[in-house]
């Protein structure tokens, strides 16, 4: 699969939640501009704001060859199940982000250079002007309590291992489906780095999935632990997201 004490970098890159989830947008074919392309971009918050969203513009935000878009973690109907982030439904005013960024711009570009490899948007760049009308567009104003944050930081792998072994592979399978198989089982590269397929995912201790799924890797972070033998942009799933006898499934499938 691609937190710690004190908060990491793996969670300051995190725009409002953040394993690889599902995705409940259909992709359009549009070749929107990311503000370099030469295209014309309606900044209306409308379909081409949301081309930054779910679009070939939103993965065109990241590095070369980048699969991921902001749907890929983030729904934008209220939707939580199969996602690892939080739903962009009602965010855009927030009065703080996770991560500690204070505005909007601040958290979208935590996650276009942090996981998608991306370069930063600038604040009157056509694909951010874009992006903020569509989920302005989606947002209630007076929604401005920040999203909580509550990982599940664990002492180390075996204290993973011990929480998480024992899962009923039959029932996992399906569960997997729901909130892995769109990265795991189409090796789709986040960033400059492809998720791994389930097979290799295999050949990992139960405590080292866990650990991944719940904190994007071993402390301090496997985004920049070199010890991490799992690396890659991996968002976490917080408990809220995924329970722990849903994890414990997954991984009981994925072990086989």
């Amino acid at each position: 699969m691609p937190i710690r004490s004190a908060l990491p970098l793996a969670l300051i890159l995190i725009v409002a939640a953040s394993g690889c989830a599902g995705d409940d947008s259909a992709t359009s074919d549009t070749d929107a501009s990311t503000g370099g392309s030469g295209s014309t971009t309606d900044t209306s918050g409308g379909d081409d704001g949301r081309q930054y969203y779910d679009g070939d513009a939103s993965a065109a935000l990241g590095a070369a060859g980048n699969q991921a878009r902001c749907s890929t973690c983030h729904s934008m109907d209220g939707t939580q199940p199969g996602f690892s982030g939080n739903t962009f439904k009602d965010i855009a005013y927030h009065d703080s982000f996770k991560g500690g960024d204070a505005d909007l711009r601040g958290a979208v570009n935590a996650c276009v250079t942090g996981w998608m490899g991306g370069a930063e948007l600038a604040a009157d760049a056509p694909a951010y002007v874009a992006l903020e009308g569509y989920l302005q567009s989606i947002s209630d104003p007076n929604a401005k309590t920040p999203n909580a944050l509550a990982p599940e930081v664990l002492a180390d792998e075996a204290a993973y291992e011990a929480a998480y072994a024992g899962g009923d592979a039959a029932a996992g399978a399906a569960k997997y489906t729901q909130e892995c198989a769109i990265c795991h089982d189409a090796g789709l590269q986040v960033g400059p780095i492809a998720a791994y397929p389930k097979a290799t995912l295999a050949a990992y201790t139960v405590g080292r999935i866990a650990q991944k799924v719940r904190t994007s890797g071993p402390p301090p972070s496997g985004m920049n632990d070199g010890t991490d033998s799992t690396p890659g942009p991996m968002p976490f799933f917080e408990p809220k997201d995924l329970s722990a006898a849903d994890l414990a499934d997954i991984i009981a499938h994925i072990k086989g």
